[in-house]
């Protein structure tokens, strides 16, 4: 053992001395905290530091390596840790997303459906608008052909009428032209007949008149 050795393995032996406070503290106290606790992990990165810069310069390979253990496991677990939140970050931001996609689908698929609803509506109403107005223009059609034939029927009896009429005066002139010669004959036999009853009363006077210078003689 050399002369340097001697002043290095009371050193060493000094810090196990000092080191029992902490071993008991982390023990009684730091094993009973959570493996990913941020306190736990920073007391094991803190103390293994510690145990692996005394350990090199004690040459104190096992406090060295313990050292290193206890770093690399803190540094593990908080990046086991680490990890894990960007992983839950990940997963959240994936749900988000998925669930801003569902969202936007169903409000797309909403939209379509009522823009489909909506154009089947105006579709309907087009069609009962053209229907209406067919059906408009039907009526005036046939209220046209109706008021025609309701005219060429009333033209047809006027026709009729004023047929009849010409041919009934056309009667009554043939009747009164056919009547005119009688009606004149019997108009002279009339008046003959009255000359005759005149002629005959006078010659009855002449006669009553004779008759009674007669008698006076």
């Amino acid at each position: 053992m050399s002369v340097l050795d001697i002043p290095r393995s009371i050193l060493r032996f000094q810090y196990r001395i000092v080191r029992i406070p902490l071993d008991l503290f982390e023990s009684n106290v730091v094993q009973t905290w959570s493996t990913e606790a941020p306190a736990r992990l920073a007391y094991e990165r803190a103390v293994g530091t510690l145990d692996h810069k005394v350990g090199k310069i004690l040459g104190d390979a096992d406090v060295q390596s313990r050292g290193q253990d206890k770093v690399d496991h803190a540094d593990h677990i908080g990046l086991a840790k680490k990890l894990d939140a960007q992983a839950d970050a990940a997963e959240n931001e994936a749900k988000t997303k998925l669930e801003t996609a569902r969202r936007t689908a169903e409000q797309e698929r909403d939209a379509a459906a009522k823009s489909a609803r909506e154009a089947a509506e105006n579709a309907r109403a087009e069609a009962e608008q053209r229907k209406a107005e067919a059906e408009e223009e039907a009526d005036r059609k046939a209220a046209a052909r109706k008021k025609q034939a309701d005219d060429a029927a009333a033209a047809r009896v006027k026709a009729a009428e004023d047929a009849e009429r010409k041919q009934k005066e056309q009667i009554d002139k043939v009747e009164k032209a056919a009547s005119a010669p009688a009606e004149s004959e019997l108009a002279d036999a009339a008046e003959r007949q009255e000359e005759a009853e005149d002629k005959k009363e006078e010659a009855a006077r002449i006669e009553k008149l004779f008759l009674a210078e007669k008698e006076s003689d």
